[in-house]
């Protein structure tokens, strides 16, 4: 069985460039046997393809934030496939590329009431280590409740995610 662990952040991930006091900060890892795949790669195969239990929790999410004006994720754009190479501006399923470097990609997004990175990043000590940190500031007391109702499946979702993609690579 695949480990996924809770890890600190790495002092030279990008996302601490947006880290404030109160903010939400969680970081997970998992080893990974292909630490040659591009980063880019990597993003696309933990967040393109969903499965089906995924897809339904994002519809039911839809469902409750819609009458609270909130984005859903039918108002974003979508990447639905894997993209031969995904650059800044472009998305990987419905999270737009923020910023890419050769072991880092930040994905996210921004809504009035929070803003939400997502730092998918290879140790440049240990490159078959693969952490996925997610950072949160809310702007109001919707966005204060809403992570907070969410988090408990973020977490599944996220440490789900990464197990699967280290299962996937060990079986290619």
């Amino acid at each position: 069985m695949t480990t996924v662990e809770q890890a600190e952040l790495a002092p030279d991930s990008a996302l601490h460039r947006f880290v404030g006091a109160g903010d939400f900060l969680d970081c997970y890892s998992v080893t990974l046997n292909r630490p040659d795949l591009p980063i880019e790669d990597i993003a696309q195969r933990l967040f393109v393809g969903f499965p089906a239990w995924v897809r339904a929790a994002l519809v039911v999410r839809d469902i409750a934030v819609a009458p609270f004006g909130l984005k859903t994720t039918l108002n974003l754009r979508y990447a639905t496939a894997s993209q031969p190479q995904a650059g800044v501006g472009s998305f990987i399923n419905f999270f737009r590329v923020q910023s890419i470097a050769d072991n880092e990609i930040l994905l996210g997004e921004d809504d009035r009431h929070l803003d939400f990175r997502i730092s998918i990043r290879r140790s440049g000590d240990s490159p078959e280590r693969l952490s996925l940190a997610t950072w949160v500031r809310t702007h109001n007391t919707l966005g204060r409740l809403y992570l907070r109702l969410i988090t408990p499946g973020h977490v599944l979702i996220v440490t789900s995610r990464l197990r699967a993609l280290a299962r996937d690579l060990a079986a290619s």
